[in-house]
């Protein structure tokens, strides 16, 4: 089963990629373009919310109708609307709100990539070899960071704010054609014995709000740190796609360790990992020249990799895979539309408070976050 997991991994992360080019893109352009922070924070919102229906009723879709067909709708529909966004931007000027209609469109079906994957997943593989093959999703959750910030760039300086939205309406063509050619219906070997609960208990519930939690509160870093880019550490936009590059490939570099590290106590895991990013994020707000932000961001993305795949598998593990598209897309939908809102409390504080005070703020109420959510997770257990 190595060959579909791995066009799964592609495919998901060419998915993911896209989403997050978009993301970097209008973020970026946002100043050039003369849109305010208060209108800035207007479209990451509006861009998202459609997300919150995508993901509640996609995960359902991907229950009654499967994982592939599903992805297959994604694909299609996302490349119809940045092939609007080529055009609607083809003279280098965008309307913001021909901008906030068309990405809110392509906000409604992202998640169901991200419920079909997984839900497929168990699907392919046997038990025991579940964080194996969600750490190749986890890659798929870190390498699109790496390439929506390396890409970004050399696209906006290439092809311009509108042009450049041919980057990832050539990625979600390719997803396509790897997700047609995908298993649809195949059942991997024996499942565990154990009980399974109903997706909406007290465990899940409680692993799923401290994700809410964690990206809510990182997602001011978003928004804010172009500004930060720009004003304290002296750098453009090469400096910019530097820190979320390196960020990512750290992150990277450490979704091998989810395996080991969530083997018992994955909600435990994922708090003390949500305390610890904070602190180790919170220096960021100290330097002013770009290489020891550099470093910073290299061991805060270090912190940050194994978390997605540590959940995932015991999400998987905990509930019932009749409810997986549901309890994904679900998860999908509170997450998507968590950091977006974070992002836009970020861009309205930049009109009033420094990126630093902001970005300490985002740091340090993450790892509060963190540290309440220990006491409740404490016993949560893979069976």
């Amino acid at each position: 089963m190595r060959r579909p997991v791995a066009g799964l991994a592609l495919a998901w992360t060419l998915a993911s990629t896209a989403d997050n080019f978009v993301t970097f893109v209008l973020l970026w352009i946002a100043g050039p373009q003369g849109w305010s922070g208060a209108r800035t924070a207007l479209l990451v919102v509006a861009v998202r919310l459609p997300t919150v229906a995508g993901g509640i009723l996609g995960g359902r879709a991907v229950d009654r109708f499967g994982p592939v067909p599903m992805m297959i709708v994604d694909a299609g529909v996302r490349s119809v609307l940045m092939t609007a966004l080529v055009i609607a931007g083809w003279g280098q000027h965008f309307s913001l709100w021909v901008v906030l209609g068309l990405c809110a469109a392509a906000g409604t079906t992202p998640p169901l990539a991200y419920s079909a994957s997984r839900t497929l997943v168990p699907r392919l593989v046997d038990d025991e070899l579940l964080p194996r093959a969600n750490a190749w999703l986890g890659v798929g959750d870190q390498v699109p960071m790496v390439l929506g910030a390396a890409l970004a760039g050399p696209a906006l300086g290439l092809l311009g704010p509108g042009r450049s939205f041919l980057v990832p309406l050539g990625m979600m063509l390719a997803v396509a054609g790897i997700v047609v050619r995908l298993p649809r219906g195949r059942t991997a070997g024996p499942r565990r014995s154990s009980a399974r609960i109903r997706w909406a208990s007290g465990p899940v519930v409680g692993l799923i709000a401290l994700s809410v939690a964690y990206y809510f509160t990182y997602g001011p870093f978003e928004s804010v740190l172009p500004h930060l880019t720009r004003q304290r550490l002296g750098s453009g936009v090469a400096g910019y796609t530097m820190l979320w590059v390196v960020f990512g490939l750290a992150a990277l570099a450490t979704v091998p360790l989810a395996a080991w590290l969530g083997r018992r106590r994955p909600g435990l895991v994922n708090a003390a990992g949500a305390s610890v990013w904070g602190l180790v994020t919170l220096p960021i707000v100290a330097v002013q020249e770009l290489p020891p932000a550099v470093l910073i961001f290299a061991v805060s993305g270090a912190v940050w990799g194994p978390y997605s795949a540590i959940e995932t598998t015991a999400l998987q593990r905990w509930v019932e895979p009749a409810g997986h598209g549901a309890m994904f897309g679900t998860q999908r939908a509170l997450l998507a539309i968590a950091s977006p809102l974070g992002a836009a409390a970020g861009a309205l504080a930049v009109d009033h408070f420094t990126p630093a005070g902001i970005l300490a703020v985002s740091a340090l109420s993450c790892t509060a976050a963190g540290m309440i959510a220990l006491w409740p997770l404490r016993r949560d257990q893979v069976p």
